[in-house]
């Protein structure tokens, strides 16, 4: 149990750090790809308000363009050409002294990729490299201008960010858990002694218990012995019985979990489940219950016949408490899905139980009727046995409501 909880903590804690961590990771990538490519497409805006041209050559060729917010190396950084198009999106003039990697030939493709996307600003890929482009809108008659630009290495950059911050990521994550498991177990250590401290009290408390229980009982005989039995002496075996089963299941509880996955063994769940059976038929007979069962052959899991045989029993007697008068109860037994697994569902007739809260059914303690009428004897702890054992074999229970039938399933490994 405790390495569970340590377990869960390490998961918890490092599913924490991975969301943050993505977070953090999806924001900056987001930001940075955003601020690559809203660079470029300022770049090209600026050389198609200039005509085509970089503010330098604009002035070489006596433009008169004001000197705009560039660096002396942009004119020979930045790679770039332009296309000047009619109304009808036919090509009237080309410049391509300012890329080497663009021919004639392709102007076509790239002009039809800028018109396709029918935007002002956009990207795309040719010839493994990337290629942005600026197309303002032009008056009727007016040339149409598009700057097409080589962000080639401004998109690779943002690429390579992702990656080495993906990798800086991960590498801070594995830090992380390394670190969380070195520190869960001091971390866990309040909630480790106070569990250790319930299972000791419970122990001990048992163990006081059964002293007094016990001379109660033997009061109770001699009472018997002396002047006959009556409702009063019955009723106190009762209640003693009642005590004994309780500090037995309360010492169960208290060590569930513990269970080793070496110290579970192959068990032929079938005969199990079937000797369990033929024992409750009487019971079932005597409160007037219909019982049906079905138990495939040879179904084989990997647990202990005690527990295998306490389950059946909590669910059998939960629902010999709790059917309904006159009704029905079901046990099916088979193969989860193709000759592999175990699946037992245990029903019964529960016409009250549409508006019942299924989740807290396996809660310690907890009850369904609320006013504790003893008339069905329980303390609560039953379904929260089945499942700690049912965990303990790496498997699961649940409960569900269909059809006036409150339906327990459980399902082994």
């Amino acid at each position: 149990m405790i390495r569970k909880l340590q377990l869960r903590f390490i998961i918890i804690a490092t599913a924490a750090m991975l969301f943050v961590l993505a977070a953090l990771t999806g924001l900056v990538n987001s930001s940075n790809y955003q601020n690559a490519v809203r660079n470029v497409y300022q770049y090209c805006d600026f050389i198609a308000k200039n005509g085509g041209v970089l503010p330098r050559e604009a002035n070489e060729n006596s433009s008169g363009s004001e000197e705009p917010d560039f660096t002396a190396e942009d004119t020979y950084r930045l790679r770039y050409f332009t296309v000047f198009l009619d109304d009808n999106g036919n090509v009237l003039k080309t410049n391509l002294k300012r890329i080497a990697a663009v021919k004639e030939s392709d102007i076509s493709s790239f002009v039809n990729n800028a018109l396709r996307r029918n935007n002002e600003n956009g990207h795309f890929s040719y010839k493994n490299s990337e290629y942005a482009f600026s197309a303002p809108g032009a008056d009727k008659g007016v040339p149409k201008l598009i700057v097409f630009m080589d962000c080639t290495n401004e998109i690779l950059y943002a690429a390579n960010f992702r990656v080495n911050s993906l990798f800086f990521g991960l590498t801070l994550l594995l830090f992380f858990v390394v670190v969380v498991s070195f520190y869960s177990k001091r971390a866990m250590q309040p909630i480790i002694k106070n569990m250790e401290s319930q299972k000791q009290f419970i122990t001990n408390a048992s163990h006081e218990l059964k002293t007094p229980l016990a001379v109660i009982s033997a009061n109770a005989e001699v009472l018997e012995m002396t002047n006959g039995e009556s409702e009063w002496t019955k009723s106190i075996r009762n209640q003693v019985n009642r005590l004994n089963s309780l500090i037995a299941n309360l010492i169960t509880l208290s060590k569930l979990g513990e269970t080793d996955k070496k110290d579970l063994y192959d068990v032929d769940v079938s005969s199990v489940i079937k000797a369990c059976c033929e024992d409750y038929k009487t019971v079932f007979e005597q409160k007037g219950l219909s019982f049906d069962y079905s138990v495939s052959e040879n179904i084989h899991a990997l647990a202990t016949k005690e527990g295998v045989g306490e389950i059946a029993n909590i669910l059998l007697d939960n629902a010999s408490k709790y059917c309904d008068d006159g009704g029905r109860v079901s046990l099916r037994l088979s193969h989860k899905s193709s000759s592999k697994g175990v699946r037992l569902s245990v029903s019964n007739t529960y016409k009250d139980g549409k508006d019942t809260d299924y989740t807290r059914f396996f809660e310690r303690f907890y009850r369904e009727d609320t006013s504790h009428n003893s008339e069905n004897a329980g303390y609560g702890i039953g379904l929260s046995m089945a499942q700690g054992i049912v965990q303990d074999y790496r498997g699961r229970i649940s409960v569900s409501f269909k059809d006036e039938e409150i339906i327990f399933t459980v399902t082994l490994p």
